[in-house]
């Protein structure tokens, strides 16, 4: 009867963890298609394929007849998390739930100002419409977020099983790249503090002021305090070598590879890597910490791929007895039919 009772409670125990991956995967969906409805606009408005790419890259072309545009590097990026979020999921990776709270805090984190920005900008040549359903957009990934979280933690394993540890080799580099690449863009943010002065820096930051690209375009601030916050936690939770912080540290070595190369494809267009030597101190120090923090994305995503300690079961799942432990001897008479 009690062998009887565990087993209908891990039967009921995997549906429920059934039903909360589908239910994961199709928030996932309903996050993905957005993004590529919204690049796939663009797409088609723009007077050239290239112009989305130059958009991305921080310079757009956009004659003054043009609508205005809607994507911006981290919409590709966020949809292609999404899509591998998802695919975590139907393979029941073990670290599904960890990618789905990665990519929730992400759109948590990144969606959240728009709400702000796109009730208070104001843009030329505008298409009916387009703003209502950016706004509608932003909502609804801030909605889809906060259920992607409770879908997580309904699905965590509750067993107590531990979740073994990423290597010490891979870990330790990673940890250094992201650190390295974290403070790096902070000691840049407090630069612009003391250039611009703190209120002028604050309504940047909340976007308050300046001109925004794009509708989907968090506050450039904003969006760079956000890199240096997740640089920063995902350095930690690496350097501890917990399993659980890979997918937030995937992600954000995926940010910083492809927010670096997009500004050095943007400086090379501009011909600055060709005089390099001649530009100003700033300037230099600018180019090198994008091409710093384009290398530190590239070699800590690269390094966070690797496979992890697998881990070691405890007491008899293992198959071994604790040192010092003396399995009691068998009984002298055997019960009958024994």
């Amino acid at each position: 009867m009690r062998g009887q009772g565990v087993g209908h409670v891990m039967g009921r125990r995997r549906a429920r963890a059934r039903g909360a991956g589908g239910f994961a995967v199709l928030l996932c969906a309903s996050l993905a298609l957005p993004c590529a409805a919204w690049i796939a606009r663009d797409v088609w408005v723009a007077e050239s394929a290239a112009d989305i790419w130059w958009l991305w890259a921080g310079e757009p072309v956009r004659p003054q007849e043009s609508p205005v545009w809607a994507t911006t590097l981290l919409d590709p990026l966020l949809g292609l998390g999404y899509l591998c979020t998802a695919a975590a999921v139907l393979r029941r990776s073990p670290s599904a739930n960890c990618a789905l709270t990665a990519m929730a805090a992400a759109t948590l984190l990144f969606r959240l100002p728009l709400l702000r920005t796109l009730g208070a900008e104001r843009l030329s040549g505008q298409e009916p419409g387009v703003r209502e359903g950016a706004m509608v957009t932003a909502g609804a990934a801030l909605l889809l977020s906060v259920l992607l979280l409770i879908t997580a933690s309904a699905g965590r394993d509750r067993t107590g099983r531990p979740p073994g540890r990423l290597r010490l080799g891979p870990a330790a580099p990673a940890a250094l790249l992201l650190g390295g690449a974290g403070l790096a863009l902070a000691g840049w943010q407090a630069y612009w503090i003391r250039e611009m002065g703190w209120p002028l820096y604050r309504d940047s930051v909340i976007g308050n002021t300046g001109v925004f690209r794009a509708l989907l375009q968090p506050p450039p601030n904003w969006y760079l305090l956000s890199l240096v916050l997740l640089a920063l936690v995902s350095a930690v939770g690496v350097a501890q070598r917990a399993v659980s912080m890979r997918p937030l540290g995937m992600l954000t070595a995926a940010l910083l590879l492809a927010h670096g190369t997009a500004r050095l494809t943007a400086e090379q267009r501009a011909g600055l890597l060709g005089r390099f030597s001649a530009l100003p101190a700033s300037r230099q120090l600018d180019v090198t910490t994008w091409t710093f923090v384009a290398l530190a994305g590239l070699v800590a995503l690269f390094a966070l791929t690797r496979p992890a300690d697998s881990a070691r079961p405890r007491g008899s799942e293992a198959g071994q007895m604790p040192p010092g432990f003396t399995p009691p001897a068998p009984p002298s008479k055997l019960p009958p039919n024994w």
